[in-house]
């Protein structure tokens, strides 16, 4: 298994101008690892490419909030699969947190749900939860609203598309391209091929479903049309917006369509547009100038077409064939200004498809399955195409490329960059992490002996209390003679995962652990002894035991955990206090930028790292002591740790 760590979210404005503060963030974790807990189901969520549920890459698994003086970080891990073996575990995993998430997602709607769209056959219907609680069934919407979708009636072309204003004076919007009946208390949506892979598992393309509502409520003169999806119907009160985190930009080429050159050019896709969005190339034609007759005049017009070729099957439509997005327009020379434009889906069967992918544009012909899904007529500001244009084909780079958006770094995940210990070690100067696990605790406060040392082949658990008035401290207050206690003499304190045990009064056990760790380490650091400490705290709440370490300068340390207590009430979920929290570092800390400090993590602690040879300072039980003595002349090996 290839284990990837990553930032999976912050709690910064993001380019899509959105905040997520540190309590909802926080609150989510709590959420997920209960949820959890409630269905025995596997820690974290599928991984999948670009947002596209049908592209399972693996699975990711929250490490914890880390928490410094620029803003909390949401940390990660994302485990890909390198064995066949893997794979097949991995997608059963899969397989059983969707069906969970759409039973548990759709059940309170379904009764309601069932009664609304009757008399409808729904004996081969599936529930989904998308954009809201819906029922997926061929043609259910279609039965049910004929005069939407049937080319028959008034309100509906020859293409199945439905007048869009004449739609919006019967239907509510209440997402992009999700329209609310009032008569009926049911939900339309735009059709599937709106999604990525062209599958009702991907959520709608927003960004175009919303300049596609704007540009028709915005210019009245022109008349527009959308294809909606025949087969789903859905409950208004589950309506959710999905949010997908991904930044997309709009083209700012040069508006002078009429000096184009005729001819067709061609886009490569470079590696990561390959990889991530699944295109290949993108071919884009410009016809020369035509005339046609219109109204008894002669009109000069250029038409315009592209398309963009796929790597991989579109998952939407069933067996192996490849979903192709398509453009056409029209541009009138005298009016200088699109008159014209539709998108459609042309879809291949996979001999087509080699054929086609081979072929330049101006030579394919129609060779595949064509559906329009929306339509313009009438005057279209060139601005307004251009951004129509770039929506519509969301995720392919090589649109705004063409049309001249300046190149972007590209956007993803805060990758681990594996820093070495000793530069990771220099940079931090105070940091904190709340990570979470399943359990509870009983029984007085703890050490938690997770660390492992190996002695004349002797391998045996002990923590780390460090030296001077800190190990002396906790020597007086915890039993320690049945375990091996340690203490290194770098001017770095690891101190051991610290279990505070249940009680009545949680709040005044807590001050008092926190309290006295505060003041010893302040006079280790004031004597010199003690440079550097991670100081890992842990408790239940709820079924949960929640660690929270406070890491870096050892004065800072000192100063953060003698404010924990009126901070922090361990007795409440960390999502109320940890705005506190981050304001404390805040405080402590003058604002810096500085990379995640990531040793530790793992464990659900930060740790701090060591290099070379230190001085080791170890007390053992005398039992222990005696059976490595009779093994020979003790060799202490490297310490290690189990996850």
């Amino acid at each position: 298994m290839l284990l990837t760590r990553a930032v999976f979210n912050t709690d910064q404005v993001n380019r899509q101008r959105m905040l997520c503060p540190a309590s909802e963030l926080m609150r989510a974790d709590e959420r997920h690892y209960k949820d959890c807990l409630r269905h025995g189901g596997a820690l974290g969520l599928p991984a999948n490419m670009q947002h596209d549920m049908d592209r399972l890459i693996g699975w990711s698994r929250p490490l914890g909030l880390y928490i410094d003086s620029e803003m909390v970080r949401v940390l990660g891990l994302i485990e890909e699969p390198q064995t066949e073996q893997e794979k097949e575990v991995l997608a059963a995993r899969a397989q059983a947190h969707w069906g969970r998430h759409h039973r548990e997602g759709t059940e309170e709607y379904r009764e309601e749900l069932i009664a609304r769209v009757a008399p409808a056959d729904i004996s081969d219907a599936h529930f989904l939860r998308i954009e809201a609680a819906v029922v997926k069934r061929k043609g259910i919407a279609s039965d049910l609203y004929p005069d939407l979708f049937d080319p028959r009636t008034g309100s509906v072309d020859k293409d199945g598309l439905v007048d869009y204003r004449e739609l919006l004076e019967r239907l509510d919007p209440v997402q992009p391209g999700v329209f609310h009946d009032r008569s009926r208390q049911l939900l339309l949506f735009a059709h599937r091929f709106f999604r990525r892979s062209l599958s009702h598992s991907n959520k709608l393309n927003s960004n175009f479903l919303e300049t596609f509502d704007s540009t028709a409520r915005g210019n009245g003169s022109l008349r527009v049309r959308l294809r909606l999806d025949p087969d789903l119907v859905g409950h208004p009160a589950s309506a959710r917006s999905l949010i997908e985190l991904e930044h997309w930009r709009g083209p700012l080429y040069n508006d002078d369509i009429a000096n184009i050159p005729k001819g067709v050019s061609e886009h490569k896709a470079d590696e990561r547009t390959r990889l991530y969005e699944g295109v290949d190339r993108t071919q884009i034609w410009w016809k020369a100038p035509e005339s046609r007759m219109v109204n008894g005049l002669g009109v000069d017009y250029r038409t315009f077409e592209i398309e963009e070729l796929v790597e991989n099957f579109s998952t939407g439509l069933g067996e192996q064939r490849f979903g192709c997005r398509y453009a056409h327009a029209e541009f009138s020379v005298v009016e200088a200004t699109i008159t014209h434009f539709d998108g459609a889906i042309r879809a291949y069967e996979p001999e087509q498809y080699l054929e086609r992918i081979d072929t330049s544009i101006e030579r394919a012909g129609k060779r595949a399955d064509y559906t329009k899904v929306f339509r313009f007529d009438g005057p279209l500001p060139t601005p307004s195409w251009k951004r129509l244009l770039s929506d519509f084909f969301r995720g392919n780079n090589l649109i705004p490329e063409y049309l001249g958006a300046p190149n972007e770094v590209p956007e993803g995940p805060d990758v681990d960059a594996s820093p070495l210990p000793s530069e990771q070690a220099n940079e931090i100067n105070l940091a904190a992490l709340i990570s979470l696990a399943s359990g509870s605790l009983d029984g007085p406060s703890k050490f938690c002996a997770e660390l492992y040392q190996e002695i004349a082949d002797e391998v045996f658990p002990y923590i780390e209390i460090g030296v001077g008035e800190v190990a002396s401290y906790l020597r007086t207050r915890f039993d320690l003679k049945d375990i091996t206690s340690v203490g290194f003499g770098d001017g770095t304190l690891n101190l051991s995962r610290l279990y505070i045990g249940a009680s009545d009064d949680l709040k005044s056990e807590f001050k008092k652990e926190v309290s006295g760790l505060a003041e010893m380490i302040q006079r280790d650091n004031e004597a010199g002894i003690t440079n550097r400490a991670a100081i890992p705290l842990a408790w239940g709440n709820d079924g949960l035991l929640v660690t929270l370490t406070i890491a870096g300068e050892a004065s800072k340390v000192a100063s953060v955990l003698r404010e924990l207590p009126s901070k922090i009430d361990p007795e409440q979920p960390p999502s109320e206090w940890i705005e506190l929290l981050s304001s404390l570092v805040k405080a402590t800390e003058p604002r810096q930028h500085s990379p995640v400090f990531w040793d530790g993590i793992d464990r659900g602690v930060l740790s701090i790292s060591r290099t070379g040879n230190v001085e080791l300072q170890l007390e053992m039980p005398d039992a222990l002591m005696q059976k490595i003595l009779s093994n020979g002349k003790p060799k202490i090996s490297n310490t290690d740790h189990i996850s």
